[in-house]
């Protein structure tokens, strides 16, 4: 390997490069090879696992290379990481993103259009800024690079708009070389990266995505019962990461560890910044921990000693699940990889995607409230209160009105206070220096009953102040009764652009619903790994499209070898439903023919029954005789999914039953989810 590296172009400086900058003896493999086309000018797709070096692709070239380079990342909590570690050597690098006041992104902008940067982090909507484009088109810019590239294919499992136009922007950067990098890429997505990103013949590297020392299983479970049972057990083998679907979950799950003294950690996206700090510390300080979180854990994780990684529900992708068990083992010795199976979570995913890609009715019923309005500032739990709807559904479908150009919407507490100072403290002094100081900047502004709308930073220069003493002399200003104060709202202010009718409107959902069947896509990807009777290591192979290097047993899964984990099978009436929750009418011909599908079904997939639809549905659908989409997704316990799988021979079923006389009882089996309106 050492012999083909030395002979490639640039080698000799990217090796003193390594050494001076990073304190690194030898290239990991496939980072030369990559290292040495962005040198040369070449543009470069780059696929390496999770743990293999991917950063060191671009962040080493910055270093040859005369200029700056751009690196676009969708993670802003993990800028901030990265740049420390490049600070702490010595290497000047920054970030751009919202976390900055307008004054601190206009003073980085400024240094990076005079080069005082070799790397600047940003977001990909930091592209929307026409201030800091035009500071990157003056500056020297040396190499665009892209990191989780798979955000930019609607075939990835991970797709974010704001990715899509990259294409365009590098368009009108023309960067000398592009570098686009991601941990799990499959041909379809690779292809999409460079079709969007508008390359033209870029070398495309592939790492191995094989790893024998990672043992994979798939151990399925009747509950939570079984799952927490599941987690103490491996727990007791080391450090290890166990990722759930949702943060209610992963705190129940982290009570029971801590009840078994386990030494444990909880991490998720509802917690305070400092209480994800200290529990990513203590994860990685203590021998033996487990943290149990969502998967807003592990980017920038590069604990070796990892000895597994479980999931207590299915990832939404073979993509996501992949990128997340190769945290495992990064030391080269045995570790883990478990799946604990229950096919009722395959339902709570389907519902996050359905959710995350709301129907037209929730957009109308939205529109509807948004419209006469000017600025909507009250949260989005009260506007989702206002169109019984989850505050995820309207979340979503609010991120689609401002792509839409139909809103807009502040950052996370940015705005501006109001303040008043009022006639009788116009002439008090207060005691504090920093109040006297806040107090004088506001008389000289306006008159005494005047109201003034300021930013924090704008308050902060004019007084002379940092924006935390700001604060603190307005809160005294306040209790003084010498001003009032109006903050800002702690949430995203929205604001409404347009104000037509919805029809009118021109909003087109058409993306959002291939995104959603897409989603759907990848689950079931994902579903087909859990229930596969074959290697489960050449099914991860030949999914990244890379060839299988064994012929018969992999010896590395419990498909060819056997569980390890032994848990006690789900019980047999999992699925059954009283005769008391029987509809009252239903087709009998459709029932009998419904549940010999069902059975067949089941035998040639190699499931239980019920997870194909369970009794409930069954009768449901017997009693609705649903013989199109719209119908069939009206019974409860359905889903676009299954409407793609089963849809045609339900409908076929349906007709022939209503064909011998039966008449479709739809009114008591309609679900409340899609019947809101």
């Amino acid at each position: 390997m050492r012999a083909v590296s030395a002979s490639l172009p640039y080698f000799s400086e990217m090796e003193a490069g390594l050494k001076k900058h990073f304190a690194l003896d030898e290239f990991r493999p496939g980072q030369a090879e990559v290292i040495s086309n962005v040198i040369a000018g070449r543009n470069a797709v780059v696929v390496m696992p999770t743990g293999a070096g991917k950063s060191l692709c671009y962040q080493l070239p910055a270093m040859l290379l005369d200029g700056v380079t751009v690196v676009v990342s969708p993670l802003i909590a993990l800028m901030q990481d990265q740049v420390d570690a490049l600070q702490a050597r010595g290497i000047s690098a920054t970030f751009i993103n919202s976390t900055l006041s307008d004054s601190e992104r206009a003073n980085r902008q400024e240094r990076m259009r005079r080069g005082e940067y070799k790397l600047v982090y940003v977001a990909p909507e930091r592209f929307r800024s026409e201030a800091f484009v035009n500071a990157l088109l003056e500056a020297k810019l040396a190499l665009y690079a892209i990191d989780e590239a798979h955000c930019i294919s609607q075939w990835g499992h991970d797709f974010r708009p704001d990715y899509a136009q990259l294409g365009q922007v590098r368009k009108r950067l023309r960067p000398p070389r592009t570098v686009a990098l991601t941990a799990t890429a499959t041909p379809e997505v690779r292809d999409d990266i460079v079709r969007v990103l508008l390359m033209k013949d870029p070398t495309v590297s592939v790492a191995g995505f094989d790893r024998p020392n990672l043992f994979l299983e798939v151990a399925t479970v009747s509950g939570d019962a079984d799952k927490r049972a599941a987690c103490a057990e491996l727990a007791s083998e080391g450090s290890g990461v166990i990722y759930c679907n949702t943060r209610k979950q992963a705190e129940t799950l982290h009570e029971h560890l801590v009840k078994e003294e386990v030494p444990t950690v909880l991490y998720h996206a509802g917690m305070e910044d400092e209480a994800r700090r200290k529990a990513q510390e203590s994860f990685m300080s203590t021998p033996g921990c487990v943290a149990v979180a969502t998967n807003a854990f592990g980017m920038g994780i590069d604990k070796p000693d990892i000895r597994f990684v479980a999931h207590a529900g299915i990832p939404r992708a073979v993509e996501a699940y992949y990128q997340e068990i190769g945290r495992a083992g990064r030391d080269g010795k045995p570790s883990r990889a478990v799946l604990l199976f229950n096919h009722a979570d395959v339902f709570t995913q389907e519902r996050l995607i359905q959710s995350n890609h709301p129907p037209e009715t929730l957009f109308v019923d939205l529109w509807n409230v948004l419209r006469p309005m000017e600025t909507f500032d009250r949260g989005v739990h009260l506007l989702a209160g206002q169109v019984g709807s989850s505050e995820f559904e309207v979340s979503a479908a609010l991120k689609v009105l401002e792509r839409q150009g139909a809103i807009s919407r502040a950052g996370r507490g940015e705005g501006r206070y109001g303040i008043t100072v009022l006639p009788a403290g116009a002439s008090h002094q207060p005691r504090s220096p920093e109040a006297k100081a806040l107090l004088s900047s506001l008389n000289a502004g306006a008159p005494a009953g005047a109201k003034q709308t300021m930013e924090l930073w704008l308050l902060s220069r004019k007084s002379g102040l940092d924006e935390e003493r700001v604060r603190h002399a307005l809160t005294l200003l306040e209790r003084s009764g010498i001003v009032t104060v109006q903050r800002p709202f702690a949430g995203r202010a929205i604001t409404v652009l347009k104000h037509d009718a919805w029809s009118q409107l021109g909003v087109d959902l058409r993306r959002l619903r291939e995104q959603e069947r897409n989603a759907l896509l990848l689950l079931k990807r994902m579903t087909d790994y859990a229930y596969t009777k074959r290697c489960r290591r050449a099914f991860v192979l030949r999914y990244f499209g890379e060839e299988v290097p064994f012929a018969q047993s992999c010896g590395s899964c419990d498909v060819c070898v056997g569980a390890k984990l032994t848990l006690k099978a789900p019980k047999a009436a999992a699925g059954a439903v009283s005769s008391r929750t029987l509809p009252e009418k239903f087709s009998t011909l459709a029932a009998e023919e419904l549940k010999r599908w069902r059975r067949e079904l089941s035998q040639d997939l190699g499931v239980p029954s019920f997870i194909i639809f369970n009794d409930a549905t069954l009768y449901a659908l017997a009693a609705a005789l649903p013989t199109t989409k719209e119908e069939f997704l009206a019974v409860k316990g359905t889903g676009e999914s299954r409407w793609e799988r089963f849809g045609p021979r339900i409908s076929q079923i349906c007709l022939t039953a209503r064909a011998a006389g039966d008449q479709p009882q739809v009114a008591a089996f309609v679900s409340r989810r899609r019947s809101r309106r």
